[in-house]
Order: C-alpha cells, then sequence, then structure tokens
C-alpha cells in the first residue's frame, strides 16, 4: 500500500489586529490612517458618524456593522460601536530606530504580557524614547491587545523586532548608547550613574527578570529601590519609571515627537 504524499506546511498570511473604541480609531486614524484596512460603524454609536466622516476624508474604508458582530471580533471588548482592522504591524528596521538620533531608547527582554508591552510603549512615547526594540522570540508582540494598551502612541513610537537581542544591543553600543539595565539586585541606582548622552534602558520579563547573558552586556545595572513589603514591581511599571528616570538625567530630544 503506498503511502500518501505529505504536503509540505502552508505558509500562514500574517494576521492582521482590531483596534476598538472611539479614542483608540480616531487616534490611529490621525497617526497611521495607511495601517487601517477599514473602519466599521455600529448603527447608533455615539460617535460613529464622526468616526466614519474622518476615516472617508482619509480614503479608510467605512462599513456598517451591528454591536453583535462587533462583540464577536473585539472578544466581547469595550468597542463603543466602532472598531478598525489593522494591516500587519509595520515594524521598523533596527538601524532606523538606533539611527533616529533620539537620545533614550527601551529594549524588552522577555516581556509577554501585551497588556504590559502596551503600556510601556505608552510610557516611552510620553517620555519622549525615541523607539522600542523587542525579541522576535519569547516576546509579546504588537497585537491588537498592546495598541489599545498603548493608547494610540504605537503609531508614533518605532518599534523594532529582532532575532537576537543581545546582537542588538551590542549595535546599539556602537551607535554611541549606553546600555542601562534594570534588575531588583543592580549594584547601582539612577543617580549613581555619570553623565550620559545616550542610553538604551533594559527591562526584564515580568517572571525572570533579565537573561544572564542580557545583564551581562549592561554597562550600568540599576535597581528601583523597593521600601515597601511587596517584593518588586510590575514590568510596566518598572519600565516607566525607569524611562523617567533616565529622560530627567539625559539630554532634550533635539526632534518633536511629531517629527
Amino acid at each position: 500500500m503506498r503511502r500518501p504524499r505529505s504536503r509540505p506546511p502552508r505558509a500562514e498570511a500574517p494576521a492582521t489586529s482590531v483596534v476598538y473604541g472611539t479614542n483608540p480609531v480616531l487616534e490611529a486614524l490621525r497617526a497611521a490612517p495607511a495601517s487601517l484596512s477599514v473602519v466599521l460603524v455600529a448603527e447608533g454609536a455615539e460617535a460613529g458618524a464622526r468616526v466614519a466622516e474622518r476615516a472617508r476624508a482619509l480614503g479608510v474604508a467605512v462599513e456598517r456593522s451591528d454591536r453583535a458582530a462587533l462583540d464577536r471580533l473585539t472578544d466581547g471588548g469595550h468597542h463603543q460601536g466602532v472598531a478598525a482592522r489593522t494591516l500587519p504591524f509595520a515594524y521598523a528596521a533596527l538601524e532606523d530606530v538606533l539611527a533616529g538620533g533620539r537620545p533614550l531608547l527601551v529594549a524588552l527582554d522577555g516581556v509577554t504580557d501585551p497588556q504590559n508591552l502596551g503600556s510601556i510603549i505608552r510610557s516611552a512615547e510620553v517620555l519622549g524614547a525615541g523607539g522600542l526594540v523587542l525579541p522576535k522570540d519569547r516576546s509579546a508582540g504588537v497585537t491588537a491587545a498592546a495598541v489599545r494598551a498603548a493608547s494610540g502612541a504605537s503609531a508614533h513610537l518605532p518599534i523594532a523586532q529582532v532575532v537576537n537581542l543581545v546582537r542588538a544591543l551590542e549595535e546599539a553600543k556602537r551607535a554611541g548608547y549606553w546600555i542601562v539595565a534594570l534588575d531588583g539586585e543592580g549594584p547601582s541606582r539612577f543617580q549613581d550613574l555619570p553623565a550620559l548622552d545616550r542610553a538604551l534602558l533594559v527591562v526584564g520579563s515580568e517572571g525572570s527578570g533579565l537573561r544572564p547573558l542580557v545583564r551581562e552586556h549592561a554597562d550600568f545595572v540599576v535597581r528601583i529601590p523597593i521600601r515597601g513589603r511587596v517584593a518588586s514591581l510590575n514590568a510596566a511599571v518598572a519600565a516607566a519609571i525607569g524611562l523617567y528616570a533616565l529622560a530627567e538625567r539625559l539630554p532634550a530630544p533635539t526632534q518633536t515627537p511629531d517629527s
């Protein structure tokens, strides 16, 4: 009996995401309309007419939907009768992020919660970082959940996805960045750092923190002092504190956020 010929696995099409809620959709339309394939508006949505008018003015297709369909599309999320399908997220090239000229960057070492990723994207953009670096494996990607948690910031912040984070840190060093890693057992505090002209903050995973090899490639390993009874901070909160502490010590960006 002849065995059936095995078929090679089919390559999966790039996944699209969904942005939902009035403000996130309006922000996506303002910041990156080319990233949206269609805006979906339910009958009777409070801001539906305004969102649809804005989308059409920007050349984005608009389709009528119903709330039950949007409930299914957003997995029961609070969509307010408005959603948008996006094209696959366009990651930036690492060399472009490094060449952007901004004094502050951030890299994540194994942050797997998309809510934490979105919060970090938002903090990084608000605090003037010029870009974010993510590992391709064992890390959350820029999905719909992360985009929503970022509240529109993902449309403004260049985000690079790299195969090897350690190699990316080495490239950052060659581009003139000092690597500052956050670690609860770090020997230094932010106020102990010397004057820096450029810095890349590395934040470890929610559970195990920094991998040893990543830690070894840091120029400085700093801790955030813990004065309460809880032993550690959430990764997104720690990242926000670290970004603020570094931003206060670095030169102000020469570029405006919208440039």
